[in-house]
């Protein structure tokens, strides 16, 4: 059996309103994605399903954390994720295109699986660049050691040091005005 399987919402013999679904993302779930940057965390994930006649209100709420790999130091750091996102699920046999916020199911469906998007939703919490979050006092939680490591080999600045090309220098009047 697949273990993602489980995160499947069978809304068949729902009635209709709200309903309630808690899932957790944990390490065994992002193994289950291949190339994933995430490989551990433990995310709560609670999904709030609004059943009609004719469509699915899922609000999906995540609270947790997950494991990066810091671009500054490349040492492990835990990355808080919290947020929310709407989705539309509409029954349909053909897909037209409504936004990204609407997914369709075939009308004899019985059942919605939400690992795919509990995932999504996962990766676009996180923020596109990966770095220590700073402590208490503003101060970097960074390895300082390889901080250090990279001030050294830093390539100096372009500005310092070497003259300019003049053939540049029509060009920057141009800018200038």
């Amino acid at each position: 059996m697949n273990y993602l399987s489980q995160y499947t919402i069978p809304f068949s013999g729902l009635k209709e309103g709200e309903h309630l679904f808690d899932f957790i993302a944990d390490d065994r779930f992002f193994a289950g994605f291949e190339e994933s940057e995430i490989t551990k965390g433990s995310i709560t994930v609670q999904v709030k399903l609004e059943k009609r006649s004719t469509y699915l209100r899922l609000n999906f709420v995540l609270r947790g954390v997950v494991e990066l790999i810091c671009d500054r130091c490349l040492e492990n750091y835990l990355q808080p994720v919290k947020s929310s996102y709407p989705m539309l699920v509409k029954f349909s046999e053909t897909e037209t295109d409504d936004g990204d916020e609407v997914i369709y199911i075939h009308p004899g469906a019985h059942q919605v699986e939400v690992a795919g998007l509990i995932y999504e939703f996962i990766v676009l919490s996180i923020p596109i660049r990966h770095v220590h979050p700073d402590g208490k006092k503003g101060e970097s939680l960074c390895n300082q050691a390889m901080i250090h490591k990279l001030e050294e080999y830093r390539a100096p600045d372009a500005d310092q040091g070497a003259p300019a090309d003049p053939r540049w220098n029509e060009l920057k009047k141009i800018i200038d005005k």
